[in-house]
C-alpha cells in the first residue's frame, strides 16, 4: 500500500494507520461513485430510472458526508492523493469505447449501474465493520446498522433499476 515504507509489511502497521487506510480507500470509492451517479443524472434525465439515479445520488452524497465526519470525529484526515486518483479514475471509466461514434450507447446506462452496485456493494461492507468495531472506536454501532439497511435498500433499488433497464438495453 502507499503509506508503507520499504520492507514493512501491511500486518505490521499500527491499527490506526491501518484504520486511515481503509477509510480513505471507501471515501475514495465514494467520492468516485458520486461522481459516477452526478454524471448519469446529468446525462440520462430522459431514463425510466432517472427519478432512482437521482435519490441515489443524493443519498450517497449524504453517505459520503457521513464517511468524512466518521474520518474527522477518529482524528484521521482524507488522503488528496487518493480522491485525486479517484476523480481521475472515474473519469477515465468513461472513456469506453460503446458501439456508437456521436451518441450513448443504450448500454452506457446499463454498465454503468453495474458499476455503481458494485459501490454500493463496498459501502454496506463499510458500515457493517465499522458497526462491529464502533465500540472500541467511541462511536455509535445503531448508526452503522441503519446506514447498511440503508445500503441493502439501494443495493435492491440498483438491481431493480439494472432490470429495467436490461429489457431495452438489446432491442
Amino acid at each position: 500500500m502507499g503509506n508503507e515504507s520499504p520492507g514493512q509489511r501491511a500486518e505490521d502497521l499500527p491499527e490506526r494507520e491501518l484504520l486511515q487506510i481503509y477509510l480513505q480507500d471507501h471515501l475514495s470509492g465514494a467520492t468516485g461513485l458520486l461522481q459516477r451517479l452526478t454524471m448519469m443524472r446529468d446525462h440520462d434525465d430522459d431514463l425510466p430510472v432517472a427519478a432512482e439515479i437521482a435519490q441515489l445520488e443524493q443519498e450517497v452524497r449524504e453517505d459520503r458526508q457521513t464517511l468524512v465526519d466518521v474520518i474527522r470525529t477518529l482524528g484521521l484526515r482524507p488522503s488528496p492523493a487518493k480522491l485525486l486518483l479517484a476523480r481521475a479514475g472515474e473519469m477515465a471509466g468513461r472513456l469506453k469505447l460503446n458501439g456508437r461514434v456521436r451518441r450513448r450507447s443504450p448500454l452506457t446506462p446499463l454498465l454503468e449501474l453495474e458499476v455503481v452496485q458494485a459501490g454500493i456493494s463496498g459501502k454496506s461492507g463499510l458500515w457493517r465493520s465499522l458497526a462491529v468495531h464502533a465500540g472500541a472506536l467511541g462511536l455509535d454501532a445503531e448508526e452503522f446498522r441503519a446506514l447498511e439497511e440503508r445500503a441493502l435498500r439501494q443495493l435492491d433499488d440498483v438491481v431493480a433499476a439494472h432490470r429495467r433497464l436490461t429489457r431495452g438495453a438489446f432491442g
